[in-house]
């Protein structure tokens, strides 16, 4: 257990309670709408970008990266993603790990989603693997109103990675904003690297506190790979996000995935612990069930289906990547997406 006593009571009665609404709510079958994010593992074309160090991805490079695997790893994902929250699917999802538009079409025109029509929004960034952020969305749904890409100054010369990418559009007729993020990685340094994701959490607070100054009722939804874990300071401190579903907080997000990490689960298998570095977070003005669109309580989860997953052995019941190291192994991704149901 990693937290006090108290913190458990607190977080069973949340649980017990969201249960309850859970239960009130679907026996009324209401419209639900599904919100995701997935890590797609180096999704990477075959071509050689001069701008970017891709050149293992290539099918002369170290990775043997060839079309039979690139399309082998399109379907995989697809396949994911077609059974995220249900038979529709997805209506938004952020996406983390993807190399350029290319393979957005290649994703959302293979025959498992081809007919769900979605829509793009993608931005380069300046990630020096080329390793991008993006939405996919339902447009029949939500219908996006302006999008832009919000770089991160990093203070340590000669670093860049992802911006964070900021869609606002209306989802079921309301107003929301959906921020899709993926916080630099260890790389080596883990002093570096928490360095660069307490910047990374400062901007997007910084965004976002602008954003509740202006509108404290604003609705906010974020998705990402944060590769910090919900209790870490970068999290509760610098982003205030926490598992605190308090109204009286109204400037703190609500971390959806928080009791998941409490009860030890994760989206992301390292070093023999689960990491739940795949995150949603929500503004409390989604938790307000009277306020028209609002967070479904208690409809947080790891989508980890059987495919997509070790079924036995030292690694049973993790995701079943794509690659371990250079070793190519044919599997899907190393993180599972994570998804949350918001009603109206």
């Amino acid at each position: 257990m990693r937290y006090g006593i108290k913190t458990f009571f607190f977080l069973f009665s949340l649980a017990i309670l969201s249960g309850c609404a859970s239960l009130t709510t679907s026996s009324k079958k209401q419209k639900l709408y599904t919100l995701a994010f997935y890590n797609t593992e180096k999704l990477y074309d075959t071509q050689d970008d001069p701008k970017t160090d891709d050149d293992g991805f290539t099918p002369g490079g170290i990775m043997q990266w060839d079309q039979d695997r690139y399309k082998t790893k399109i379907r995989n994902i697809a396949k994911v993603i077609e059974t995220i929250g249900g038979k529709s699917g997805p209506d938004i999802l952020g996406l983390a790990e993807v190399e350029n538009r290319q393979v957005l079409d290649d994703l959302v025109s293979s025959s498992p989603l081809r007919k769900r029509r979605y829509g793009i929004i993608h931005y380069d960034s300046p990630d020096p693997e080329g390793m991008d952020v993006a939405l996919l969305y339902n447009p029949r749904v939500f219908k996006p109103t302006s999008h832009t890409n919000l770089p991160i100054k990093f203070s340590e010369k000669g670093f860049a990675s992802r911006g964070v990418l900021q869609v606002k559009g209306t989802l079921a007729g309301e107003p929301v904003t959906v921020y899709v993020t993926h916080w630099p990685e260890d790389r080596g340094s883990k002093t570096l690297g928490n360095a660069r994701r307490r910047e990374a959490a400062a901007e997007l607070r910084k965004q976002i506190g602008a954003q509740q100054k202006a509108d404290k009722n604003a609705k906010i939804i974020v998705l990402g790979d944060f590769t910090d874990e919900p209790k870490s300071t970068n999290m509760e401190k610098v982003l205030r996000a926490t598992g605190r579903p308090n109204p009286a907080y109204n400037e703190e997000l609500f971390n959806t995935f928080y009791l998941w990490y409490v009860q030890g689960r994760g989206s992301f298998h390292t070093r023999n612990d689960n990491k739940m570095r795949d995150q949603i977070l929500v503004s409390k003005s989604l938790l307000n069930t009277r306020g028209g669109l609002y967070y479904a309580h208690g409809a947080a989860f790891i989508h980890d289906p059987e495919f997509a997953k070790f079924t036995f052995g030292r690694y049973k019941d993790t995701p079943r990547q794509t690659w371990s190291g250079t070793l190519y192994l044919g599997g899907y991704s190393d993180h599972f997406p994570v998804y949350i149901k918001l009603q109206k």
